[in-house]
């Protein structure tokens, strides 16, 4: 373990302890992922060796509601053994102390290539509210941004179809509330917390084009794409916690979610511009109930043995419906039926789990651990289905800790995936013709993983840590015919993944006074074989490397701070029964100035992509399925400007 005083993040003038967990040398945040349930959802950070109780916002909305003042300091831990960590290879522990009335805000104003101007405010408040301890936030945000960009479709031979001019413009507004209180009650600490979120996001696409020829002339056509959603949900929970000296501790938790989300989007063609030839329209709605019920007992048993044992009780529903429809340009509507357009998922799942972990000698320790999980998952509507499932999830841990600098981690995990309700039912994209039906048979993914961890940690926050791992995945979820001949997902065969992982935090000192490197970055690959073609491939969804890298420079005594950092990834494959998609993102460059000369003020000015962002994305077609000739290619280039952020932020 390493431990990061409050000291050690002065020079950044944090306002929250957000911004101090963003300065743990070689320290990603991980958000956690958006599972069902709660034991398997968590991320890499723990307060007062406690995870945030809330699903919802995930680490970075808790960590946004404490103030800096309030965190005494910071413990980096590798191998952690607490259920607490969810299997993290790597987490920090905030160590928070009671404060008085206290709190943060910030302002912030976005300028994009058009000269559009929208807000983002934030604010969060922490202190003692009639004898419980409480703290709240209110985030506003946005935004509009804008492509320009090209949609060429050819033919299997190369023969033009269509070239389309196409401009995106998106338009987004969320506010999000949310709050905790705590107290002593009945022997121990109670915690209430709570969440909501509205989002109203609108995009439009508008694209001149022409028919089998290249640009030139009066355009032969007009296609115009609208998609808009309305999302509105909200969390409550609540957790209570009692340690026994020289015993140990329980903790239960009990934690309910909903979640509303209506969408509509269109496709119309006009040819020639003006006049309506036909209209796509699809309209649905989705929403989503979760209830969890989890408890914890750590026992005290002294010297080198730390047990640990639990239970989890969830619910989970969705209630998805669709409506997919053309409409010619006489206005008669004929609807599209697409398997599963209307259904409703029930799962009842319990689990019950042991944590065994103990010190072999001051350098070594294993962690053993064993979970048994079973649910019964119900499909009614369009179609009918109820399975019961039970899986055993045992993992293995050796750590090597030879100094308080140095540790090498050896692991061995069986998990079990993340079954996305929403494959359960059909979905539509009306911009790109693409549609996939539900699959009422669905059945989580398992994995393997063994891995390999090692982190070094030396003078003035040099850190360095890489990771090898390879995983075997059985029932792996990938686009399939599904029974009734429609697309979807479902469980194919088995795939392997294997890669590499890479940190590095180091002081530039010797360069300039203040200067700093950070980098991160993942290597991956696979294989799988394709019950489709009969040939081998990467698992779909896939982007074999990512990379970040951050030149910062701090200057306290002139009270100023510049960065500039530049994320990167490969291009992503999906493989969908009838097409072959390839995205690619282009490097995002973020450019930064900060100055606090104003007393209890941090002005910060960002430049987003200075040079512009590229995207393409490349489609290849198939009929009636890729096992079959090609049918015909598209290929769309598109690029987003660059926009600037004015941000002012304070603590009090």
């Amino acid at each position: 373990m390493r431990s990061y005083p409050r000291e050690f993040f002065e020079s950044f003038v944090p306002s929250t302890a957000f911004d101090m967990v963003m300065r743990v040398p070689g320290f990603t945040l991980d958000q956690g992922e958006a599972r069902r349930g709660f034991g398997d959802t968590g991320g890499n950070v723990l307060i007062n060796g406690a995870r945030p109780g809330s699903k919802g916002g995930g680490p970075r909305e808790a960590l946004s509601r404490i103030p800096a003042s309030a965190v005494v300091r910071i413990d980096l831990v590798t191998n952690p053994t607490t259920s607490e960590a969810s299997g993290q290879a790597v987490i920090v522990n905030l160590i928070v102390e009671e404060t008085g009335l206290s709190g943060a805000w910030g302002v912030s104003v976005s300028r994009n290539q058009d000269g559009n101007i929208r807000p983002y405010a934030e604010a969060s408040l922490s202190g003692p509210v009639g004898g419980w301890r409480a703290s709240g936030r209110i985030q506003l945000d946005a935004w509009r941004d804008r492509a320009d960009g090209v949609r060429i479709r050819t033919g299997p031979n190369g023969e033009p179809v269509v070239f389309e001019n196409e401009t995106r413009i998106g338009d987004e507004v969320e506010i999000t509330l949310s709050g905790d209180a705590r107290r002593e009650a009945f022997g121990g600490e109670i915690v209430i917390n709570g969440r909501v979120e509205g989002e109203d996001s609108d995009t439009r696409f508008a694209g001149p084009g022409y028919l089998g020829r290249t640009p030139s002339g009066p355009v032969d056509r007009f296609r115009g794409v609208t998609f808009a959603e309305d999302v509105i949900e909200a969390e409550f929970g609540g957790e209570w916690t009692r340690r026994f000296p020289n015993v140990g501790a329980l903790k239960i938790l009990s934690l309910a979610s909903w979640r509303q989300e209506e969408a509509a989007s269109a496709s119309r063609i006009e040819a020639p511009p003006g006049v309506a030839a036909s209209e796509t329209l699809a309209n649905s709605q989705r929403t989503q109930i979760e209830w969890v019920a989890r408890a914890t007992v750590s026992a005290d048993a002294g010297g080198r043995f730390r047990p640990e044992a639990g239970g989890e009780a969830a619910f989970n529903r969705l209630d998805s419906s669709l409506a997919f429809a053309t409409r010619t340009a006489s206005g008669a509507l004929t609807p599209i039926l697409l398997p599963a357009a209307n259904v409703v998922v029930d799962e009842q799942r319990a689990e019950a789990f042991v944590n065994l972990a103990y010190d072999l000698n001051p350098q070594w320790t294993l962690d053993a651990k064993a979970a048994a999980e079973w649910s019964e998952i119900s499909v009614t509507g369009d179609a009918r289905n109820r399975q019961q499932l039970m899986f055993f999830k045992p993992a293995l841990s050796l750590s090597w800790r030879p100094n308080d600098s140095s540790s090498l981690d050896f692991g061995l995990r069986r998990n079990v995936g993340q079954l996305d309700f929403d494959a359960f039912a059909a979905s539509t994209e009306v911009g790109i013709d693409r549609s996939q039906g539900g699959n009422a048979q669905l059945r989580p993914q398992t994995e393997t993983r063994a891995s390999a961890d090692l982190d070094l940690r030396g003078r003035d926050g040099l850190a360095i840590n890489a990771g090898l791992f390879h995983e075997w995945r059985e029932d792996v979820l990938e686009p399939v015919i599904l029974p009734g001949g429609g697309f979807g997902i479902g469980n194919a065969r088995s795939a392997r993944v294997w890669g590499a992982t890479f940190g590095a935090s180091a002081a530039l000192s010797w360069l300039a006074p203040g200067l700093r490197l950070d980098a991160r970055g993942e290597w991956r690959d696979s294989a799988f074989d394709d019950p489709l073609t009969g040939r081998s491939r990467q698992v779909t969804a896939f982007t074999p490397w990512t990379y970040s890298v951050e030149l910062r420079q701090d200057l306290p005594e002139q009270k100023l701070s510049w960065s500039m950092q530049v994320d990167s990834q490969d291009a992503e494959v999906d493989y969908f029964v009838p097409e072959v998609n390839v995205f690619e993102p282009g490097p995002e460059v973020r450019m930064t100035v900060e100055s606090s000369h104003l007393k209890n003020l941090k002005l910060r000015f960002t430049v987003y992509n200075p040079l512009g962002r590229r995207f393409t994305n490349d489609r290849t077609f198939f009929a009636p399925t890729r096992a079959a000739a090609i049918s015909g290619r598209e290929a769309r280039r598109w690029e987003e400007g660059p926009y600037l952020w004015v941000t002012a932020k304070s603590a009090f």
